[in-house]
């Protein structure tokens, strides 16, 4: 059994550090069901890509704090050998840290000292780079047993012994050559390890999948656009719609043991901008799914943006979090809204704006949006000046949640857009509607200069605590501790800490490449450690550069490395 201490407590919640635990628990590798279940209590390893089942990205390691955060410098760091965007949150057990890298690549790591144990390089297809929307990145991986589950741009899921890297099983599940890739890290729940594939930005029909974790067969695949007979297939208009609609599912979801049920975003319809052939609300893009983990079934959902024409996607992470009686789902979207549901039947609760909206008006009672047609595009119509773009309120960087203060922090960008749409063979779109071939319904598309933004809400209330504004997106994942403190990364690469009760920042320190990766911490000896992965790319990078969204990121440098922090005297 691990033993974990705890100490003085702070205004937050409590800090609890850790201490050394038997050499026999330090010795294991295998992560048990238990080991997940109680993941939000262990201090010293962080065990899946959101810590925890319910998504939370918080520690309750608290050496690293506001008093101590100055004495805050580099340990070690570690070169992935490869650029782009560097998407993952590392993981760590028992000493070991597990990350993944863009272009297939999978590393442990000592987790005290950033020597390499093993790596794993992916042996992928050529031109899988160019069936991909944003990027040859990758989210992470997910431990179970003696294993270690990681996804690959050609859609394989692969089983890596956790000790020497040998491939265990790999299983295919989609065809990149048809533009169904994978950059999701698993989530394995009950001896599944479930996954989600990506595509949307092309004419797919997409689904979240579940692989049995000893053999790698497949237990269940859930289809996010349903066919026709299936409840919401009316909603697409035709087969046709529905067939190709998209619904890309590569966001890792969150678990509640106690309903047992699975929660997972759906992504946008296809085509993304154009909505002329398939009216009606399109389900289940746009959604988060509440399925039976042990079928895919799904139990009930809440669409955010009904008959997406705006690429607003809608896959982003579901937190599970209480307050008081109520069990809350939050969600923040990239249609600009923070988002409170019901967990327990998708019922709405509260929509509050992260950053400017003016495409919807507010909320019907049910939580639909009330659309202002002035901001809806047309084949000649060009809507200007629609606040968020499709890379704000939030987009698919991960926001935390302190489940002791009732707090939630989300990386966010105030960025507006002019849209024009177009059918085949007009604007940015091809002649006809291939398998394989990009179609996103634009006409013309040009981002308006913008800014970044780190928000903290009230998560009973929805009201805003405090907001820190920056000259560029926030593109990095959050991280929270009991410490206090709010970790967050910039494409400029300046890792920050901010006091999570004020937003001042009382942490600054330049990696030198862009963040777009997710930190985390962990502890060894009783030493807290704080993890960035580095590396600037992807669409984020493509869209605030060359739609002029933040046009200062043009020079800025490419890498692909881990960099790991730790107090000074320590």
């Amino acid at each position: 059994m691990k033993t974990w201490q705890l100490s003085a407590g702070t205004a937050v919640g409590a800090v609890l550090l850790a201490v050394s635990a038997p050499a026999a628990s330090l010795a294991q590798d295998y992560v048990t069901d238990e080991m997940l279940l109680e993941a939000d209590q262990d201090p010293n390893n962080w065990l899946m890509a959101p810590r925890d089942y319910a998504g939370t990205r918080y520690s309750p390691l608290g050496s690293v704090n506001l008093d101590t955060v100055g004495r805050l410098v580099p340990k070690w760091t570690f070169s992935f050998g490869v650029l782009d965007a560097q998407n993952t949150t590392p993981l760590v057990n028992d000493g070991v840290m597990y990350a993944t890298a863009s272009h297939g690549r999978t590393f442990a790591i000592d987790a005290r000292t950033g020597e390499e144990i093993w790596r794993y390089y992916d042996e992928i297809p050529e031109g899988v780079a160019g069936k991909m929307c944003c990027d040859i990145g990758n989210r992470g991986a997910a431990l179970y047993h003696d294993k270690v589950y990681v996804t690959t741009p050609d859609s394989d899921v692969v089983a890596l012994d956790a000790k020497t890297g040998e491939v265990v099983w790999q299983t295919n599940i989609g065809d990149w050559e048809k533009a169904i890739t994978m950059t999701v890290a698993p989530l394995v729940v009950k001896g599944k390890v479930i996954v989600g594939v990506s595509g949307a930005e092309y004419p797919t029909r997409l689904y979240i999948e579940a692989l049995d974790a000893e053999t790698g067969e497949q237990v269940w695949r859930r289809y996010t656009i349903p066919a026709p007979g299936e409840p919401g297939h009316e909603t697409w208009g035709s087969d046709d719609s529905a067939e190709f609609g998209g619904g890309s599912a590569w966001i890792t979801g969150s678990y509640d043991p106690d309903l047992d049920t699975l929660y997972w975003g759906v992504g946008n319809p296809n085509p993304d901008w154009d909505g002329t052939n398939r009216p009606g609300d399109n389900l289940y893009s746009n959604s988060t799914l509440a399925l039976d983990p042990d079928t895919g079934e799904i139990k009930h959902y809440f669409q955010y943006t009904p008959h997406d024409v705006w690429d607003f996607d809608g896959n982003n992470e579901p937190i599970l979090l209480d307050v008081g009686d109520q069990k809350l789902l939050m969600h923040g979207d990239r249609n600009g809204f923070l988002y409170a549901v019901d967990r327990t039947d998708s019922s709405f609760v509260y929509g509050v704006p992260i950053s400017k909206v003016n495409w919807a008006t507010g909320f019907e009672a049910d939580g639909r949006p009330i659309v202002n047609p002035e901001k809806v595009p047309g084949y000649n119509y060009e809507a200007t000046d629609i606040c968020p773009a499709s890379e704000g309120g939030k987009w698919w960087n991960p926001m935390s949640v302190n489940p002791v203060a009732k707090t939630v922090f989300v990386p966010s960008r105030e960025i507006c857009t002019d849209i024009k749409s177009a059918p085949l063979g007009k604007g940015l779109n091809p002649p006809e509607r291939t398998v394989g071939k990009p179609y996103w319904g634009i006409g013309t598309i040009k981002w308006n200069k913008g800014y970044g933004q780190l928000v903290a809400f009230d998560a009973a209330t929805g009201e805003k605590k405090w907001t820190v504004k920056a000259p560029s997106p926030f593109t990095s994942g959050i991280l929270t501790t009991s410490g206090g403190l709010v970790f967050a990364g910039t494409p400029e690469g300046y890792f920050k800490a901010y006091s999570q009760a004020t937003g001042e920042e009382v942490f600054s320190y330049n990696v030198g490449t862009g963040i777009f990766g997710s930190p985390m911490t962990y502890a060894i000896d009783g030493k807290q450690y704080v993890a960035v992965p580095a590396g600037f790319g992807g669409w984020t990078g493509w869209a605030t550069i060359g739609g002029g969204g933040a046009p200062q990121l043009k020079d800025s440098r490419k890498g692909g490395y881990l960099m790991v922090f730790g107090l000074f005297d320590e």
